[in-house]
């Protein structure tokens, strides 16, 4: 009940601040966008969508709207950000590990530990030295909107992980990133990239032996149905991007543009208070 309250407050503050123009009505000649979702309607990133689909056409005053598909209707993460990049899909929230082989460097998020605590990962996020990092996507057609919560990442698997010798021998499954990979072969297993969407089924049938996310995505997905064991290590902090065509960017007046963005932050700080109760929820 305190989300819906939540997102209740979130978009009652919207309107308080007199922008867009929900009186009027929608030109003849809106743009119509597309926005692929990898979770389930209940899962938090698909609620933030919607906030932001509905954002984007209240900025716009009706000038832009946007069409969400929930649960992968458009395709998994690596099939998406090719989408995002050709122009095919106007917007997609990934894991920014997706993003390793469009411009590695970004991998850097992957690496296990790398920020002490939530607090440690949203200063850094909020930073010009994060922007600046990122800025090299748009170069291979990606606009970063906004940063999007996806906690702390832990393995959940058929035999308990209580140290890193519960790893070796195992079969971690990990998204398409390379730090992803050698992190579980420092450990001593192996990692095996595996889409989303596959992940229940190689759990149920012992393709893998386990695999490592957050509260939510394990409970909406019910990975608690197909393995016996969370260990709570909290090895990562992943963050996830809503992303943006540049194709479809570009092709904005400045003042779509700057809704854009406005959207993003705010889907942003949305998804913060939502993604908090998820996870006590989901725990």
């Amino acid at each position: 009940m305190r989300a819906w309250n939540f997102a209740s407050a979130a978009a009652a503050l919207a309107l308080m601040t007199g922008i867009g123009a929900l009186g009027a009505a929608a030109p003849a000649a809106a743009i119509e966008l597309k926005l692929n979702g990898l979770h389930a309607p209940e899962h938090p990133v698909a609620l933030t969508h919607h906030f932001f689909a509905e954002r984007v056409e209240q900025l716009t005053g009706g000038e832009i709207t946007v069409d969400v598909f929930d649960a992968r209707q458009l395709g998994d993460a690596v099939e998406s950000v090719q989408s995002l990049r050709n122009g095919t899909i106007g917007f997609v929230t990934v894991s920014t590990s997706n993003l390793s082989q469009v411009v590695p460097q970004v991998d850097m998020f992957s690496l296990p530990y790398l920020f002490k605590s939530a607090d440690h990962y949203w200063d850094y996020l909020n930073s010009d030295r994060a922007a600046a990092f990122v800025e090299p996507l748009e170069d291979k057609g990606i606009v970063v909107l906004g940063w999007i919560d996806s906690g702390a990442r832990n393995f959940f698997s058929d035999q308990p992980i209580r140290s890193v010798e519960d790893v070796q021998g195992k079969k971690i499954r990990v998204m398409a990133s390379p730090v992803q990979v050698k992190t579980i072969e420092a450990m001593g297993g192996t990692g095996v990239p595996i889409a989303w969407g596959e992940l229940y089924n190689a759990l149920q049938t012992g393709v893998v032996d386990g695999a490592e996310n957050n509260h939510p995505s394990v409970v909406t997905m019910k990975f608690y149905e197909v393995s016996d064991y969370y260990t709570l290590d909290e090895h990562a902090r992943i963050p996830d991007a809503l992303l943006m065509s540049k194709a479809v960017y570009d092709k904005l007046s400045p003042e779509q543009q700057e809704a854009m963005r406005q959207a993003g932050k705010e889907a942003e700080a949305y998804m913060r208070g939502a993604w908090a109760m998820a996870e006590q929820s989901a725990i």
